[in-house]
């Protein structure tokens, strides 16, 4: 290689100018590595964004899918009672049965340290063996017992005067018992109060209110289809009455329900309830009342196949402690033994952490053909009373009724419907 070529390939390498390229070089591959983790954390972004919309979305579909499952379970341990409850049983048995429908279940079954090691593995083994891969678990409660307030203005004159009696005792006992409420409302008219309840609901052909006068007057302000002339079908209408305050409400909404069985159950109906039932039962009876219940070796359930035996029971207990009842306390229907109408409430869940999704199912299931056959022997029975009392005032001699069938009195055994529980309410949350 000769002297010029040596200085001339010298001359042509420029350390500088390479540099320079491959600075170059290595800003276009920073810039486009940024721009691939970008591109990648937001495509990544977007995945886990679908992933959990989409996993939730399954989740709630599994939740409601498991609510639904533990509602049918509730509405067959219904069933079930009802079919034992219609056979014939000795008196007060039936409460023993009531835990058909009483105990929570929910699957899968909770383990507790009562379990021995064998019954915690076979019930851990069952449930891995199951397919299903949700929980639930549900809840049934009487709903009849409460005080039913369509019952203001029943066929029945004996449903209307007890339920009337329920519920300005509410308000008496508040206004006796609290300081708060009684120098707010001692001078307050509840009875007016009660009388826009029953206007609500009857369908006086003349719009006759029981307050007196035309009844749309107190309604005016609702607009011209109020009153409505029916049953409340919701308790929150119950807040549309005139004179209703929040106060009011919260006082008897955990008291009430639109779903009665028309009589009291003095085995499963809430203390409120019971103490409402006439003004001189004290508190100290309730407290007896409620021990005994729960407590067989305190008396257990109250008896009595009939709505007097079932009564007499109630009564000469609470009078043992102290109570005091008026007449008017003879006309309170009373059952003992059967439970008409229920409450579920059902839930469902799916998912864990943060992606656990939860469906609650909420129903009232009822026995329409009997609460239907209890109010009609209400009414036949006020008719026939009437018809005796006239008689006797006019001074005929009451006719005795033939006996139809094998002892008088004998009601005609209804067959149970077909199919599940009459389902009346459903509600989704």
């Amino acid at each position: 290689m000769s002297l010029f070529k040596k200085i001339h390939s010298r001359l042509k390498y420029n350390p500088l100018r390479s540099t320079k390229k491959n600075g170059i070089a290595m800003l276009m591959a920073m810039t486009s590595l940024i721009l691939m983790v970008y591109l990648a954390s937001e495509v990544s972004k977007d995945s886990a964004i679908e992933y959990v919309v989409n996993s939730q979305e399954i989740n709630r579909i599994k939740a409601y899918y498991a609510a639904r499952n533990s509602m049918d379970v509730a509405l067959l341990r219904i069933k079930i009672y009802q079919q034992i409850s219609g056979m014939q049983l000795p008196p007060g048995f039936a409460q023993e049965i009531d835990q058909i429908w009483k105990f929570p279940f929910g699957w899968p079954l909770p383990i507790t340290g009562a379990m021995s090691t064998s019954d915690k593995d076979s019930s851990e083994e069952k449930s891995k063996a199951a397919l299903f891969d949700g929980q639930y678990d549900h809840m049934i409660s009487d709903e009849g017992s409460k005080i039913d307030i369509n019952d203001l203005a029943s066929p029945s004159e004996v449903l209307r005067s007890t339920t009337t009696k329920q519920l300005l005792n509410i308000f008496q006992q508040q206004v006796d018992t609290n300081d708060e409420f009684r120098d707010l409302y001692q001078n307050f008219n509840f009875t007016e109060l009660i009388n826009r309840m029953t206007d609500w609901i009857s369908d006086n052909p003349n719009n006759q209110s029981k307050n007196g006068g035309d009844k749309r007057l107190a309604f005016q302000s609702l607009g011209e289809d109020y009153p409505p002339n029916r049953g409340f079908r919701t308790l929150d209408e119950l807040r549309l009455i005139p004179g209703m305050t929040d106060e009011f409400f919260s006082l008897l909404a955990p008291q009430i329900t639109i779903y009665g069985m028309k009589a009291i159950n003095p085995n499963l109906a809430p203390s409120k309830v019971l103490k409402s039932l006439d003004k001189g039962i004290n508190d100290e009876s309730i407290k007896e009342v409620l021990e005994r219940r729960d407590d067989p070796d305190k008396g257990g359930s109250f008896k009595g196949a009939s709505s007097d035996e079932c009564r007499n029971d109630f009564k000469n207990f609470i009078l043992s402690h102290g109570s005091q009842v008026d007449s008017e306390f003879e006309k309170i229907p009373f059952n003992c033994d059967k439970v008409l109408n229920f409450r579920i409430q059902a839930t469902g869940r799916s998912g864990s952490g943060k992606g656990a999704v939860q469906k609650k199912l909420v129903a009232v299931a009822i026995d329409i053909n009997k609460m239907a056959s209890q109010v009609k022997s209400y009414v036949d029975k006020e008719k026939k009373d009437a018809q005796t009392q006239q008689q006797v005032s006019s001074g005929q001699t009451p006719a005795t009724p033939a006996k139809t069938g094998p002892t008088s009195g004998a009601q005609t055994k209804e067959p149970l419907p077909k199919g599940r529980p009459r389902i009346v309410y459903w509600s989704e949350i």
